[in-house]
């Protein structure tokens, strides 16, 4: 299975062989067509009916008959099965037309008219927009017209012939393709008995195959009928292959959306489909992104912002995201991309030795040296050699564990010089915020999250400046410790895990998801190191990392995968309320890939380097780390420094974490 995730193309290559050998000798194909010819954008046939719903609530038409539109979905399938019922007790089969079935639902619901030809319209609208071509089949059919082969389409269907025919059509098959349907006939492939008039309409001396999805109707009754068959379990493979992180509860409608349209993306473009980076934007990080974004539209509407910034470099996605569509989903604040780091800023904002808040400067899981140390935050280390010995380091080049009580005592000796030199670098950081944030505003922030770091740093700074202003922060998590962070005018919110009172994802995203996700949020260019002023203005000085680059090139991948999947999908979302959307299911897969990672996941994203502390991307390590032996001892200390411990989990088979 993993050596077939690996290669989408040989995947589909395996497919096209199969179907050309299988149809190579025959006079006649006949095809299945939903699932086989063509899919749908969609997990189950049933979604079509949510959406018809929700499309027309959103039109907030037919308002006195609000309840019928609102239980569209359900209704829809029991008038279904009740003409079904109605036709079986009157003629002996089962087979209805969508005529049929909206006559019964206009029994069962007394809706008017005018509803029920609304909804029978708007059905087949979805239908046709949400349907696309099978690339295998497509090739198939064309090719084996040209090769002088009969094509025929036979199916199990209340659609009408001609409309199954403008929906294939539609899906860029060929016209005029004959078409045998159940709804017509009286008679179905289930019963067997569809096959009797397939066949009668060609002569004996004529091969015919079938070709279609379902064991039963498909390939059972077309045995029976001496029709040689193949099943084809294409759609079925790739959900089990590729979609082995996604939820299979069938009432999430998020869920069942993002499944349809991941699968549409990767089947109808297995080119880009073959990178893994890529599979992961569409199949993981682009439903956790869609859902976060629409977490952030509604919390924007709930208050009165004078702007939001998307802040560097893990906003640049989302950046992105809102100046493409949040004026058609109903947002209309100005917003702005500002250059920030931890680096930049935490350092600059100490007022006093707030240890919580300095241990992220040099905190991580890799050894430091003391002078590595000091020269990330821009402490001149050879005016303090004495109060590195008096710390007990005598060697500022050597390799500390991070944690060591050393490293608190140097810097409780050195502190007075530490805050005056923060109060110098602090100016010019408040002068580049000043460009972007006045007194008195209310502002929000998109970025990662975690610990509230930037925005408690952004306040501090402001309010040395004598600035007052309200900051409002959405992230994708804030952890219980962000209380160090807290002011007055600060306010946080989480997506996943908020603080204190959302923390049942903690474990998931303390364990690698919070690696993976500044991963796979990385922007395009690099962190902010620093700032400098050129004719009156200050620009921040971005790092230039070989090692950053190269992860820059894998997230813009994963990226690439992550806005294919939103671009697919903003068009059908827009039609409908996006309160709808406002669920954490979005995350499901996400949360899946962090804690049951395939074997191929572990190792390919287990390599990817990522910065040992905040602000310090150019010491990076492994997501997971690589035992130096295979005793117990290294085993444990190399799960210990391993950001994605699921992941190590995986490679080296243990039991738990």
């Amino acid at each position: 299975m993993n050596a077939k995730k690996q290669n989408f193309l040989l995947f589909n290559k395996m497919w096209r062989k199969k179907v050309e050998s299988f149809v190579e000798g025959a006079d006649v194909v006949s095809c299945d067509v939903f699932d086989t010819l063509i899919h749908r954008k969609v997990r189950k046939p049933i979604d079509v009916f949510r959406i018809v719903s929700e499309q027309i609530l959103k039109e907030e038409k037919y308002l006195d008959e609000v309840e019928v539109v609102f239980s569209f979905p359900s209704l829809r399938v029991y008038a279904e099965n009740k003409a079904r019922e109605h036709v079986f007790a009157q003629y002996g089969h089962h087979e209805v037309s969508l005529d049929e079935i909206y006559v019964n639902f206009q029994k069962i619901t007394n809706c008017t008219d005018s509803l029920r030809n609304y909804l029978s319209e708007k059905e087949i609208f979805v239908e046709n927009s949400i349907t696309y071509a099978n690339p295998i089949m497509l090739e198939i059919v064309k090719k084996a017209l040209r090769d002088g082969k009969k094509i025929v389409l036979c199916s199990d269907m209340y659609s009408s012939s001609t409309e199954i025919s403008d929906r294939v059509i539609n899906a860029g098959y060929p016209a005029g393709l004959p078409v045998i349907v159940s709804c017509e006939n009286g008679c179905s492939k289930h019963d067997g008995f569809l096959f009797d008039i397939l066949k009668k309409n060609f002569s004996t001396d004529e091969k015919i195959v079938h070709i279609g999805d379902n064991i039963h109707a498909d390939i059972n009754m077309a045995q029976e009928n001496e029709i040689d068959c193949l099943h084809f379990t294409y759609k079925d493979e790739i959900d089990e292959i590729f979609f082995s992180h996604f939820s299979k509860e069938e009432n999430d409608f998020a869920n069942c959306l993002s499944h349809g349209f991941a699968r549409f993306i990767l089947i109808s473009d297995p080119e880009k489909a073959h990178d893994i980076w890529y599979q992961s934007g569409v199949t993981v990080f682009g439903p956790l992104f869609l859902g976060y974004f629409f977490w952030l539209l509604d919390n924007l509407q709930k208050g009165e912002f004078s702007k939001i910034l998307f802040l560097a470099r893990d906003g640049y996605f989302f950046n992105k995201m809102f100046a493409k569509w949040s004026t058609s989903l109903g947002v209309n604040i100005p917003s702005e991309y500002i250059y920030v780091s931890r680096g930049t800023l935490l350092y600059p904002s100490l007022s006093d030795l707030n240890w919580d808040r300095l241990w992220f400067q040099f905190g991580g899981r890799r050894n430091k040296t003391l002078n590595g140390i000091c020269k990330k935050l821009g402490i001149p280390l050879y005016l303090y050699l004495e109060e590195a010995e008096r710390s007990g380091i005598s060697d500022i080049n050597e390799s500390i564990e991070s944690g060591d009580a050393r490293i608190h005592k140097f810097f409780v000796l050195v502190g007075k010089n530490l805050l005056k030199d923060a109060q110098n670098k602090r100016k010019i950081s408040r002068e580049y915020l000043e460009n972007y944030i006045s007194e008195g505003e209310k502002i929000a922030l998109c970025d990662i999250g975690w610990a509230g770091n930037i925005q408690g740093s952004i306040s501090r700074i402001m309010r040395s400046g004598g600035i007052s202003v309200d900051l409002e922060g959405f992230y994708f998590g804030i952890f219980p410790w962000s209380q160090m962070n807290n002011g007055l005018r600060d306010v946080f919110h989480g997506y996943l895990v908020n603080g204190s009172s959302v923390q049942n994802l903690n474990e998931v995203l303390l364990n690698g998801g919070v690696e993976l996700l500044e991963f796979a949020t990385t922007a395009p260019h690099g962190t902010t190191l620093s700032y400098t002023e050129k004719n009156n203005q200050i620009f921040p000085v971005l790092e230039q990392s070989d090692d950053d680059k190269r992860v820059q090139t894998l997230s813009a991948s994963i990226q690439e995968g992550a806005w294919d999947f939103v671009s697919s999908m903003m068009d059908l979302l827009i039609t409908m309320d996006k309160k709808i959307f406002l669920s954490r299911s979005w995350a499901e897969a996400f949360i899946n890939f962090v804690q049951q990672p395939t074997l191929e996941e572990a190792r390919t994203f287990g390599i990817v380097t990522h910065s040992d502390a905040p602000g310090a991307t150019l010491e990076r390590s492994h997501l997971v780390s690589t035992p130096a032996s295979e005793t117990p001892e290294d085993v444990e200390k190399a799960k210990e420094k391993s950001f994605w411990k699921y992941a190590f989990q995986k490679l080296y088979e243990l039991q738990d974490l």
